[in-house]
């Protein structure tokens, strides 16, 4: 996280040439200039001050560790409850559903979740949420722990805790101390479900309180911004690795109808979209439509093509004014997935052309977050 007193807003001259002399807050001493190059913010509303960097970095991880918390959370929830209600699975495609998670999450290279692959304990423990998943998930030496995403938001907002509404800090802080307390590990292991379920509500409510109370300016888009592109990327990595398990797994043509719906379900129920999803496709779960909702339905929240759309409308808004008469890098490549979204044709998530269709949705995102990151923040 950066640090210091550099602005997102540009000192820059007049661009006829002229030297112009500037104040402290980048203005210019002559009273009608041509033409200047600087923040909206400073040019509209000169008592405003122009945002830090190191304000603008606090408030887009802030949101994008909360965001990702949440989704950890649904995911091992929605897939310990789809291996419920799937009942006696083969042990081979309970493993491969796990694994699953661990892929989603970037954590099957982590050398004690290969200890575990090596003695075979994935498959005799993939019915219960108790050690493996919660030395797994819970440890907060873990970037991908429910309690690291929590706690390295808690410690962002901290740091801006003047840029943020009381009823934020408030939220987060709770969320904070029901995780860190001194029964937690009793409480993860008696009660799973309902503290993940506490996890996923809170981000939720920090959410909300965040668009009904910030003030829907630099800060409240950055918010945006991390959240919606998190969202993507979230989003993606279930899709590609739940229609990877799904597709390939030679038990899965033997399942009958019933348990077959049961998974797709619960990709949806990972994605947040299963009834959105029943609205529109009411009784229909087949395969390439739920991809396709999934990837390019324009008007569910929770779906790739809506949160990218999100994500260029906040970084359009805050290059707008930071530097109005430049193309973004990250708009730019933003802008350019979106419309590859939105004119996308069935053809190109089918079968093995889905893989590839999603890799470079992937590729785009992280692209577009290092962008803002070298744009935007201090290094």
């Amino acid at each position: 996280m950066g640090s210091g007193g550099h602005t997102l807003s540009q000192d820059i001259g007049v661009v006829s040439g002229d030297t112009q002399s500037t104040d402290a807050l980048g203005l210019s001493s002559k009273t009608k200039p041509e033409r200047i190059v600087q923040s909206a913010l400073v040019q509209q509303n000169p008592i405003s001050r122009p945002m830090l960097s190191r304000v603008a970095e606090a408030m887009y991880w802030m949101s994008r560790y909360v965001e990702r918390a949440e989704h950890i959370a649904r995911i091992v929830l929605m897939n310990s409850n789809m291996l419920i209600d799937l009942g006696e699975l083969a042990p081979e495609m309970q493993e491969k559903q796990w694994l699953g998670v661990l892929r989603i999450l970037r954590l099957e290279q982590r050398p004690e979740v290969q200890e575990a692959l090596l003695a075979g304990k994935v498959a005799q423990e993939s019915r219960c949420l108790l050690s493996y998943n919660f030395a797994g998930f819970m440890a907060i030496e873990s970037s991908k722990s429910i309690i690291a995403c929590v706690t390295k938001a808690r410690e962002n907002a901290r740091s801006i805790r003047e840029n943020i509404s009381a009823e934020m800090w408030e939220t987060l802080n709770t969320l904070y101390w029901n995780l860190t307390g001194d029964d937690v590990k009793f409480r993860f292991q008696e009660y799973p479900q309902e503290m993940f379920h506490s996890v996923i509500m809170g981000s939720m409510l920090f959410q909300g309180v965040a668009d009904q109370t910030l003030s829907h300016a630099q800060s409240w888009q950055f918010t945006q911004l991390a959240k919606y592109l998190e969202r993507a990327d979230m989003i993606s990595r279930i899709i590609d690795t739940n229609f990877d398990i799904l597709q390939k797994a030679e038990s899965y043509a033997a399942l009958e109808t019933p348990l077959r719906n049961i998974q797709w379900m619960g990709v949806l129920r990972s994605c947040c979209s299963i009834e959105a999803y029943q609205r529109k496709h009411l009784g229909d779960l087949d395969p390439q439509r739920v991809a396709a909702f999934l990837l390019l339905d324009s008007e569910s929240p929770r779906n790739v093509r809506y949160s990218v759309n999100a994500a260029r409308s906040a970084i359009a808004g805050i290059a707008a004014s930071v530097h109005p008469q430049q193309v973004d890098a990250a708009e730019r490549i933003l802008g350019r997935l979106n419309a590859h979204l939105e004119y996308a044709e069935l053809k190109e998530i089918s079968g093995s052309s889905l893989s590839g269709f999603l890799k470079e949705i992937q590729t785009n995102l992280a692209d577009a977050s290092i962008a803002i990151e070298n744009a935007y923040f201090l290094h």
